[in-house]
């Protein structure tokens, strides 16, 4: 796939309905690694008023988009699909941004293997996953 596609897909990825709900910025993508924005919005909260933690969902959405984000920075890939994602909440995010690191560690003929840390604005861990992809 040539990189002007490659550019048209991430941005695509970005403005997806759900993912710009959640406002997600791909800062940067390239060489099987992304950086991913999630902006503090209340509507992504659990109860609890402006000082409750970020929901559990909009974090692993993160984290999934980061990995697509990822894997499409790859040369071979053409297609991807989230194959299993496991989500390990680590501390909580309150009134912060997050970003989400995610980096392919590992890919064969159709599967690719990723880590992803999420972090708040003041660098603390908030959640760590594995993301697999089916890849082609």
């Amino acid at each position: 796939m040539a990189d002007q596609d490659r550019s048209r897909f991430l941005q695509a990825l970005e403005r997806a309905p759900f993912s710009a709900m959640l406002g997600l910025k791909i800062e940067s993508a390239a060489n099987g690694t992304a950086t991913v924005r999630m902006p503090f919005d209340l509507r992504i909260l659990n109860e609890g008023g402006p000082r409750a933690p970020v929901h559990g969902g909009a974090i692993a959405a993160l984290a999934d988009v980061a990995a697509c984000a990822a894997v499409w920075s790859l040369a071979a890939t053409t297609r991807s699909a989230t194959i299993s994602i496991t989500v390990n909440y680590t501390g909580f995010a309150v009134s912060s941004d997050l970003v989400a690191h995610a980096k392919v560690r590992r890919t064969g003929k159709q599967i690719a293997s990723l880590t992803v840390e999420i972090t708040d604005t003041s660098d603390a861990l908030v959640a760590d996953a594995l993301v697999t992809y089916k890849i082609a």
